[in-house]
């Protein structure tokens, strides 16, 4: 599985493009929420060098998938601080986010204090 995925998303006749940093250019196609709102869709991948690749989330305000995979043996979690979102072992959602900047971490005790946190930009 890749470290990053370039999405290119699609909404209400608009092309929309979001990035994550890294050196992959994997590319999926995002979906159309149905309220006619855009639904952007990041990958972020955990790993047993308590590390996330991307450590670096870019985004636009609304409604975002994010897809957690963990390329390690050990449970990692994908936490957004402040925000009631939760994400396990190789599992997905979707959240809605106003602009700002949120810090992601794992929750798994020791794990976030070894460094494994990373920070998302939400933009408007």
């Amino acid at each position: 599985m890749s470290a990053l995925r370039l999405i290119s998303v699609l909404g209400l006749g608009v092309g929309l493009t979001l990035t994550a940093c890294g050196d992959d250019d994997d590319s999926d196609a995002g979906t159309a929420t149905a309220d006619g709102g855009a639904e952007q869709t990041i990958s972020v991948e955990s790993s047993d060098a308590l590390k996330f690749e991307p450590d670096h989330l870019d985004a636009t305000a609304g409604v975002i998938h994010i897809v957690h995979d963990n390329s390690g043996s050990t449970v990692h979690t994908f936490v957004l601080d402040g925000q009631d979102f939760k994400l396990t072992d190789d599992d997905e959602g979707d959240i809605d986010l106003a602009s700002g900047d949120y810090v992601f971490y794992c929750d798994v005790p020791g794990h976030r204090a070894a460094g494994m946190e990373g920070t998302r930009t939400v933009s408007p």
